[in-house]
């Protein structure tokens, strides 16, 4: 860390956050708003997610972070809408359907092979935090048995991540811009090293 940051840092660093979220905010309105006006894809609907067992799946997506279960497509609700079971074999078809605060539906699959073993930065899911909550995200986080990297800065100042995996080794970013804690580390973390067993809490 390069230590505690002046007023006057810490004020361009929650402008840059403001200015950041009107930018993006007024550049979806635009597009929206440009002509032609049909013909243009929506906002992203959902994200698929492997797991190797749905049940650790629900509960450290809905218990560490806080999701919740909108839907549950098992095998009986599957065949109740056409498929067969050989098809449902086929394609891992069961899944649970999260929401969280805002953004696209996670969809959690169980898949027997997992992720492969990979330590690239590519693909990972990122979810937006306030500023003021991610070191609080961070202890929870840590509370839980998760190994959690940052936060660092690989965006323009004020910007900050946290970085962890899933249990069955899914890439997880809580992203925020406007942190004025202190001055952060840039760069990216070195994936290889968030890898852990995690412990499903005993209900």
């Amino acid at each position: 860390m390069a230590g505690e940051l002046s007023l006057f840092e810490k004020l361009k660093r929650k402008a840059i956050g403001l200015g950041g979220r009107a930018y993006f905010g007024a550049a979806r309105l635009l597009y929206r708003a440009r002509w032609p006006w049909g013909g243009k894809l929506g906002h992203v609907d959902h994200v698929t997610v492997p797991t190797t067992d749905l049940a650790v799946a629900e509960a450290f997506y809905c218990g560490v972070l806080g999701a919740r279960v909108v839907l549950r497509l098992d095998r009986a609700m599957l065949m109740r809408v056409g498929w067969s079971a050989d098809a449902i074999e086929r394609n891992h078809a069961v899944h649970l359907s999260l929401t969280l605060g805002g953004g696209p539906r996670l969809d959690l699959f169980e898949y027997p092979l997992g992720i492969p073993p990979e330590p690239a930065m590519h693909p990972h899911i990122a979810l937006s935090v306030a500023p003021g909550r991610l070191c609080q995200w961070k202890k929870r986080l840590n509370d839980r048995g998760v190994i959690v990297a940052g936060p660092m800065r690989a965006g323009p100042p004020g910007q900050a991540s946290l970085y962890f995996n899933d249990p069955f080794g899914n890439h997880l970013e809580l992203a925020t811009i406007g942190y004025i804690d202190e001055d952060l580390v840039v760069g990216m973390p070195d994936r290889s090293k968030l890898n852990y067993v995690w412990r499903r809490p005993v209900a």
